[in-house]
């Protein structure tokens, strides 16, 4: 993650619960948007898990990562590993230069995300798809924990203590509207039933129901949001 420095007990902690929800998902749309032999960059790649699962798709796997220890082990996997924060004045990437730039789970930590994403799309050729996913605040548990009049501060997750910014479906579909994205598309990531119950036989026969029923209320049941859009 692109975001405030961590230590790397609690990066680790946090990248754990970020890869339960969504990174499957996200590795999914990011098969589909890059191009054959096309040009990515991961902002907030961690230790290159993304980027592992693009090699045999991608010409060029570019990353920028916070974390010293996951840059250095995503040196192994990328082409183009970077060790700083979406902020910095100085990064080494060209404008219009890539097919595919990814912000999962960075902009909530950022100040103002909608200058990072400026940033970031900045970086992509004209045509080309921008990829971020955020934490969904109007998840339902998330709701119940407002209706009790709490706030908390968690290591990670929705009430991660060093999120700066929060978003719900409508928020994330406004901000990649408003950078002048076009094509923008906004999905919800519901997670498994068996993250809620106790029971995996019980949950893994409703789960079609569990995510046909998430379909139907994403901005209830969506742990996460995923925004696709294109850079005109």
């Amino acid at each position: 993650m692109a975001g405030d420095p961590l230590s790397e007990e609690l990066y680790e902690a946090r990248a754990q619960t970020y890869a339960a929800f969504g990174n499957g998902t996200i590795a999914a749309h990011a098969q589909r948007l890059l191009p054959p032999g096309g040009r990515v960059l991961d902002v907030g790649c961690a230790s290159g898990g993304l980027l592992a699962l693009l090699r045999e798709r991608a010409g060029h796997l570019a990353g920028l990562e916070l974390s010293a220890t996951a840059a250095s082990a995503a040196a192994g996997v990328g082409d183009e590993i970077v060790h700083g924060a979406l902020q910095d004045p100085q990064l080494p990437f060209e404008p219009d230069s890539f097919d595919l730039i990814v912000l999962a789970d960075v902009l909530e930590h950022l100040a103002d995300p909608a200058a990072g994403l400026r940033r970031g799309a900045g970086w992509c050729r004209p045509g080309g798809a921008i990829l971020v996913s955020v934490p969904n605040v109007a998840h339902w548990q998330a709701r119940l924990t407002l209706l009790r009049g709490r706030w908390p501060q968690h290591d990670s997750g929705t009430f991660d203590a060093s999120h700066l910014r929060w978003f719900t479906r409508d928020a994330l579909r406004a901000l990649l509207v408003d950078a002048g994205l076009r094509d923008v598309e906004v999905h919800a990531i519901v997670p498994a039933l068996r993250n809620h119950l106790g029971a995996p036989r019980l949950s893994d026969r409703v789960e079609p129901a569990w995510q046909a029923l998430g379909r139907r209320l994403p901005g209830l049941l969506g742990y996460q949001v995923i925004g696709i859009a294109r850079r005109p």
